[in-house]
Parts: structure tokens; C-alpha cells; sequence
């Protein structure tokens, strides 16, 4: 008997399977599988007794070596015979060396004799003993002329080593000291070799408001607070008070002027901020409570700074007159070299958009405000103030015209020049000749056609002419100048360029190649660059820059879905420039995937600051137009890209972004499947100085009963959470938390699964027992069950048939 044929069925039996997960090859891109065939990568120069002579060790194939560069006669040789070395090391420690396995990557030279060089090695115990050994740790000496190799003495006198740990912070002439006791700060004038009774300058010290003392209590941050404190019983579960601890002196964090004449020292008043609480279920026999000091967005009780400093001549530690805005913080005190009579510092509101240069003149208590800074609607970034010479003109860095440069001032505060200037960011000074006249310092974005993320390395004349690029090679450059800044080491690449180090002269010219990365082990295994690609921002007019991961194995006939690893900043984009094997992101492609990094506007400072600042008072949702819009423009230049399966993946900020891609319409259409890890879905309890400081926070009038102003003000913010969008959950989303995170309180999750069951939305949901931020020991198992959880909702293959959990073969 013949059975109609029924199409709908034919259809369904002709379909091609679902593509699956390839774990074969993924399993050969885990981290510890790429390290063997990872050769090295940078390279730091080891100047030798301030000369432009250097060091630097270099591991390949052949295994690792020590070299010596001259740079004046553009000579590279071994800086010492690795056989040799070998050779001695195994006779002297009677156990077996060869050249490939030298035991040690740091060398020191004797500071009178460069011939004399030293090295530690140190060995852990193999087998595990009780009570635990600690690891033996050898210090050794080789004459590199006369290749001999001998155990050396100690490094410097038992005298020095005391005196490293003593706690005692001593005067520049050893004339006086000053230490911590129970919170509070003494001082001792030392006469004739002989220590003077001890001077106590303070007797108000407490627990958050201290010095310094044993118990830990000492003061925190302005935003912050103390150190940890555990509660609850431990170890044994005994009910029994611990003794009293006896307190000791301890070093004291003051800094002295070179004269000896005076000291300052700042201290927080964390009194008023609250606790926050974790508790760590491990412990045994019971479970225990960590707190610690924890101030969060707009809240009113912050830690608070005072500045102090010691009059020689009452010998009084006086508190000095400093105060302008509410809640302020102090930063970059210091004397100058050779004055002592005054004190500079830089002053910033806790709205983090004004600012002042001052000084302070110790013996009048007079403040005068030298150099201001004010923005609006962004957030206002400060550098160290940095000296031309003792006593002379300084370099101020500013954003005042959009894009961060630095200003030379003369010594009493007037505006001399623009020493950079341009639109390009001048981000870090390298160092200042101040006898050619000349600045160095690290740039980005100045060079037409790059990356602007790539860092070179520049000269410029302190009057602002003469500028003068010293790395010229399109590439992300680490650049080390030597000490008579005649020559550059520059480490330079891209993430589509093995690193190369080379040897070049002031002026950038090429002098000697150094080394370069050899990757053809790892192209053998497959492992390939990711690809760089350029889209426009959801305005149609910024660039932004990204890497693309594609599976070895790639098909252009197939259609993949992608995936994007995110964080939105704003102090940095989740986009590599330099060169990395990216481990997990080659990994998570093999599966069948094309994974990318992408930056959005508001996620780098190293821009201009209308780029950095653009989600200001957006703190949630101001990177997620850009994301969507750069994906939409790869899936249109690649047709093997599949556009409607389109998952994401972040941890901390990126964990956020994560959440609120798959919450926040239109996104939640367009992403599918999210892993959220440590995300801060809810700023308004992360910490208080960076929500504050970018998202942005107002200070308004404090209104009476009647809503007259008092003439008060308070602070407030509050950052949109992604609690609030939970009702518009689609998609496949993953939390993951660590219950002991005390850097983004696991509490911002719990919120977030709260309100998704209260609107009845299916999740998944998991805590990692004990573990911090960072996941620990168990982030294996949580790379593993990310592969699993795209493997299984944009590729169809389900993997939660079993409870093993491991690298699919």
C-alpha cells in the first residue's frame, strides 16, 4: 500500500542539520595550550648603571637568552655564554641546567662594577611538607669577565634590611623620625646619636580617623573607607574573646622636604561611611561576615581629607586651611626641592569638573589658587604636576581646548605656552630634558590614517616648536629612551603585526634590530591574526575600530552567527591595539563563530574629551546604539555573517552592557544570548568615585519644608539600573557572580534576578562560591560554560545532557 507523500514532511527531512560546535579545534585554543608556542612578546631594556648600555632577556624556539646592546657602536651581543652559565649553575646547585632552561629572567649590576652581575633564583618545594616550607630563595653572583659563578652575600647590611622594615619614616639628614602608635603620629628629634623622648603631635586619633596603628584601623580613601574587617567566629568556632592586641609602633606616611625642616601628611575621616557586608559561606565551621567601608553615589557620608604639616619651630603637627569645595578631594601635595616654606597641591570637587593648582605658605597659612581647571557636562581628568627643574617652570596637562595637552607655567603660576597643542592627545610625560629645552612624551591619534588608539613616542621643543615623531612605524609602540635620551628601544605592534623591537636614535632613525616574535609554531596550530576593521558610530561621522576573530576552519559559503565582547569603558574600550593571542576570544571562534571587539563613543579617554564624555548622564545606555549599528555594517560588507543571531559578552562594565542589551529596546531585539559576568547593573551601589565620576553627578540646593532654599547643598545622582528594564527581557541571558566580590558588589546582580522573576522571565543564573572579581581558580569552569551557553542557543547544540563539565573533544 502506497502512503501519499505530504511536503511539509519531505521539507523537514531535507533540511540540513543544525551546524554544531566544533570543541575539537576550540579545545586546541585554550590558554594553556597556545603558552608553549607563545614566544615572547615585549621586551624591557635594563639600563646598565645609568649608561645607555643595556640588557634584555628574549625567549623563542631555542629557548631563553640574555643579550647586551651598545647602542653607540650598534652592537647586539649575548651578554653572557647560556652554556656556560648553564654549566656552573648545575655544578654549583648540583642539579642538572642546560642553556634552555636558565632558571632565572632578571639580572642586577653592581652599581661601581658592571662586570659584576647578580641574579636570585628561587625554588619552590616539590612535594607538599607540614608545617608548609617557605620557598629557599638563592642569590647569586657571576663575573662576567672571568665567567666564574659564586652564592653572594646578601644584598645589602643587615643594618639597610632593618632599617627597610623599621617604622621609623626618617628625616633626608637622619636628624629626626616620625611614627604611627594607636592611631595617633609621633615625632623624635635623634641628638648626638641618641633618640629623644618621642613628641606625640596628635591625641584625637581614632579607628577610620588614624595615622596609622596594628589594628588595621587605619583611615580610607575620600570615597572609600578602612580595610576589611571579618565578623562572626572563625576557625575553630570558639567562644572565647581573642587577647588584646599590644600596639606597636608603625611607619607613618609622611613625606619629608629635602631640608629636613618640615613634613606633611594627610588623613581620612571615614567615620561617617557606611558598611557594606559580604558573607563567605566556606568558612568553616561557619559561615562568616566581611565588612568593610563602602561609601556609594550622592551619599553625604564620604571619607573626607585633611592635610596637616609639622612646624620645626613648636615642633606641631598643624592642620592646614585648605577647604574651598564641599566634600573635596586633595591630590599631587608636594614641596618643591629646595623650598620648604610652602606647599603645593591640587584640589578637585567631588563633581569632579573643577580644579585648582595651590599653594600654600606654611608659616601664614595663606592659600593661593595658582592654575584652574573647569568643565561641564564631562568629566575633568588631572596628571601629576611635573617640574622643568628645581625651583623652575612646570608642565600642566589640560583638556581646555578639547583634546588633552600640556602647559608650560612659570614657577609662580602664569601661562607661558601651549607646549602641545593640535588635535591629537598628548596622554603621558616620558621625560623633560631640561638642558636641550625639550619635552618627550607618549601621543595618540596624530598620525593621519592610524589607528588613533596606537601610542608613539614623541620630542618637542618646551616652547612648543620642533616636534619630532620617534617611532614612525604604523603600529602601537612601547618606547623606552635611554638615560642620556640619545637613544629609543621601541616594542612596537599591532594586533594583525607579530611584536618587533627595535633600536633607533633620537630622531627615530632605525639603528639595529633587536628581535621579532616568531609565531610559526602557533600558525601550525591553526591560530591565525584577527583581522582589523573600521565602521562608523551610530552619528554616521566617528570611526570606530575593532578586531575580528574567525574560525580556522572558515567557510565564506557558510552562513555564522557573531558574537561581540564588550566593556564600554569610559576609561577604556575592550579593543585590543598591540598585539595579543587572545586566548579565549580565538577559542570561543572555533566553535563557529565570528567574534568581534568593537568600541563605541564614551568608551576611551585617549581621544578627544567629547568622544570620552560622550555618555555622560547615560551611564547605561549610551554605548549600545554604536554596537548594534557597527555589527549591522559587517553583517552588510560580509554576507557569511548571520545578522539575526547576534550574541554578546562582557565582565564588570561589559557584564553591565551585557544585561542592558538584552533589556533595553530596540537592542533586546537584536541581541539573542548574553553571558553577563560580575556585571554592575546597578551603579547606584557600586562605588561612589567612579559612578560619580562618569555618569556625573549635580549638587542642588537642600530645600526647606516650605521648598525654600536653606542655603545648603546636597548631592545627587542616580544612574538608570538594569533592574528597572526587566519586564523587557528577551532573548537567552546568562548572570554569573562571585558571592565575595567586594569590588562590584554581587548585590547589583541579585537585584537584577529579583526583578526578573517578579516579571516572570526565564534566565539563567549562577554563583561562584568564595570567589572576588576576578573569579579566581574557577574562571575555567566559567570560560567552559560560556562556550557551552552560545554553543547551545546560536548554534542548536545542547550540551546539558550530562553533568560533566569540560573541554569537549
Amino acid at each position: 500500500m502506497l502512503f501519499p507523500v505530504i511536503p511539509a514532511l519531505v521539507a523537514t527531512l531535507a533540511q540540513p542539520e543544525a551546524p554544531k560546535a566544533n570543541w575539537k579545534l576550540a579545545s586546541r585554543f585554550t590558554a594553556e595550550s597556545l603558552l608553549p608556542f607563545t614566544p615572547s612578546t615585549t621586551l624591557t631594556p635594563g639600563w646598565i648603571n645609568k649608561t645607555d648600555t643595556f640588557w634584555y632577556t628574549w625567549r623563542d624556539d631555542s629557548g631563553r637568552k640574555f643579550w647586551k646592546v651598545e647602542p653607540k657602536a650598534k652592537k647586539k651581543t649575548p651578554l653572557f655564554d647560556s652554556a656556560k652559565m648553564a654549566a656552573l649553575l648545575s655544578e654549583l646547585t648540583q642539579k642538572p641546567y642546560d642553556s634552555t632552561n636558565l632558571p632565572f629572567t632578571t639580572v642586577t649590576f653592581d652599581e661601581k662594577d658592571a662586570n659584576r652581575m647578580f641574579f636570585t633564583i628561587v625554588e619552590v618545594p616539590t612535594a607538599p611538607v607540614t608545617p608548609p616550607a617557605a620557598p629557599k630563595t638563592t642569590r647569586y653572583e657571576y663575573d662576567l669577565t672571568k665567567e666564574t659563578l659564586k652564592v653572594a652575600p646578601k644584598e645589602g647590611t643587615a643594618a639597610a634590611e632593618t632599617e627597610a622594615r623599621d617604622f621609623r619614616n626618617w628625616s633626608p639628614d637622619k636628624k629626626a623620625f616620625v611614627y604611627a602608635m594607636a592611631h595617633n603620629l609621633y615625632y623624635v628629634e635623634v641628638v648626638d646619636g641618641k633618640e629623644q623622648p618621642p613628641i606625640q603631635l596628635t591625641k584625637d586619633g581614632e579607628k577610620d580617623y588614624s595615622f596609622g596603628s596594628r589594628d588595621g584601623g587605619f583611615g580610607g580613601g575620600v570615597f572609600g573607607g578602612g580595610g576589611t574587617r571579618r565578623r562572626g567566629q572563625q576557625g575553630t568556632g570558639g567562644g572565647t574573646t581573642p587577647p588584646p592586641v599590644v600596639e606597636q609602633r608603625v611607619r607613618a606616611g609622611v613625606t619629608w622636604s629635602k631640608d629636613s625642616k618640615r613634613f606633611f601628611v594627610s588623613r581620612f575621616d571615614s567615620r561617617d561611611v557606611k558598611e557594606l557586608f559580604l558573607v563567605n559561606s566556606l568558612t568553616e565551621p561557619r559561615p562568616s561576615l566581611l565588612s568593610y567601608k563602602y561609601a556609594m553615589p550622592g551619599e553625604p557620608g564620604v571619607g573626607h581629607q585633611e592635610l596637616f604639616a609639622f612646624n620645626p619651630a613648636s615642633k606641631t603637627l598643624e592642620k592646614l586651611p585648605i577647604e574651598k569645595y564641599k566634600d573635596q578631594q586633595v591630590r599631587n601635595v608636594h614641596f618643591q626641592d629646595a623650598v620648604s616654606t610652602a606647599l603645593r597641591f591640587v584640589r578637585r570637587d567631588r563633581l569632579q569638573r573643577h580644579a585648582e593648582l595651590c599653594e600654600i605658605n606654611l608659616d601664614t597659612k595663606v592659600v593661593t589658587p595658582m592654575v584652574a581647571e573647569s568643565v561641564e557636562n564631562a568629566f575633568l581628568e588631572l596628571q601629576e604636576v611635573k617640574y622643568v627643574k628645581p625651583g623652575g617652570d612646570f608642565l600642566w596637562f589640560s583638556e581646555r581646548s578639547g583634546w588633552g595637552h600640556y602647559y608650560r607655567y612659570s614657577n609662580d603660576g602664569k601661562l607661558k605656552n601651549a607646549v602641545t597643542s593640535g588635535p591629537f592627545r598628548a596622554s603621558q610625560i616620558t621625560e623633560v630634558d631640561d638642558k636641550k629645552e625639550q619635552l618627550w612624551f607618549v601621543g595618540q591619534g596624530r598620525e593621519t590614517g592610524e589607528n588613533p588608539y596606537y601610542q608613539h613616542l614623541y620630542r618637542v621643543g618646551l616652547d612648543g616648536s620642533g616636534l619630532v615623531l620617534a617611532d614612525s612605524t604604523e603600529a602601537d609602540h612601547t618606547s623606552s629612551l635611554s638615560p642620556s635620551k640619545d637613544f629609543v628601544v621601541d616594542v612596537y605592534s599591532r594586533t594583525d603585526l607579530a611584536p618587533k623591537a627595535v633600536l633607533r636614535d633620537r630622531d627615530g632613525k632605525v639603528l639595529l634590530d633587536l628581535e621579532e616574535s616568531k609565531l610559526g609554531r602557533l600558525l601550525e596550530l591553526g591560530w591565525r591574526f584577527p583581522e582589523r576593521f573600521t565602521v562608523k558610530a551610530a552619528d554616521g561621522v566617528n570611526d570606530l575600530y575593532g578586531n575580528m576573530w574567525r574560525p580556522t576552519d572558515f567557510d565564506p559559503k557558510k552562513k555564522y552567527p557573531i558574537i561581540a565582547y564588550v566593556y564600554p569603558g569610559p576609561q577604556t574600550e575592550s579593543v585590543n591595539s598591540g598585539f595579543t593571542v587572545s586566548a579565549n576570544n580565538a577559542r570561543l571562534a572555533q566553535l563557529g563563530f565570528i567574534v568581534i571587539q568593537i568600541g563605541n563613543r564614551g568608551g576611551n579617554p585617549a581621544r578627544s574629551n567629547a568622544y570620552h564624555s560622550f555618555g555622560y548622564y547615560n551611564l547605561r545606555d549610551y554605548g549600545l546604539a554604536d554596537k548594534k549599528t557597527g555589527i549591522e555594517q559587517l553583517a552588510a560588507r560580509y554576507p557569511w555573517i548571520d545578522i539575526d543571531k547576534v550574541g554578546i559578552f562582557g565582565h564588570s562594565g561589559g557584564g553591565f552592557m551585557t544585561g542592558a542589551a538584552l533589556l533595553l529596546p530596540p537592542y533586546n531585539e537584536f541581541f539573542k544570548v548574553g553571558v553577563s559576568s560580575a556585571g554592575n547593573h546597578d551603579n547606584n551601589i557600586y562605588n561612589a568615585n567612579w559612578s560619580e565620576q562618569h555618569h556625573g553627578l549635580k549638587e542642588v540646593p537642600v530645600l526647606d519644608k516650605d521648598g525654600k532654599p536653606t542655603g545648603e547643598t546636597k548631592f545627587e545622582i542616580k544612574v538608570p539600573t538594569n533592574a528597572e528594564l526587566a519586564g523587557n527581557l528577551k532573548g537567552k541571558l546568562l548572570l554569573v557572580h562571585g558571592d565575595m566580590d567586594n569590588n562590584v558588589h554581587p548585590g547589583g546582580t541579585i537585584r537584577l534576578v529579583n526583578a526578573l522573576i517578579r516579571a516572570g522571565k526565564r534566565f539563567d543564573f549562577m554563583i561562584l562560591p568564595g570567589q572576588d572579581h576576578s573569579f579566581g581558580d574557577m574562571m575555567p569552569y566559567f570560560n567552559q560554560l560560556t562556550l557551552e551557553y552560545f554553543a547551545e542557543h546560536l548554534l542548536g547544540d545542547y550540551q546539558r545532557s550530562g553533568a560533566e563539565l569540560k573541554v569537549k573533544q
